[in-house]
């Protein structure tokens, strides 16, 4: 794995639910990380993908927001 500290981005597809962007950021914050999340719709807007670019600290911080944002209901993928 990489040198950490490390700025990583990653994408989270989900159903669009309300609420899922906040969730999503609040266990980002719960590190006290700042991120940069951006979202794009789907064009029948069934679906939303995030895209997360931020500093992790260590591997152990970002395998558990993953972990956890991958736990999430209406989360489908992560890449």
């Amino acid at each position: 794995m990489d040198d950490f500290p490390v700025e990583i981005t990653f994408k989270v597809i989900c159903r669009n639910m309300p609420d899922l962007r906040g969730m999503i950021r609040n266990l980002i914050d719960e590190h006290r990380l700042k991120p940069e999340i951006s979202e794009r719709e789907s064009s029948g807007g069934r679906f939303i993908s995030f895209t997360i670019t931020a500093l992790f600290p260590s591997e152990e911080v970002l395998n558990s927001i993953c972990s956890r944002i991958a736990s999430l209901n209406g989360v489908l993928t992560m890449f």
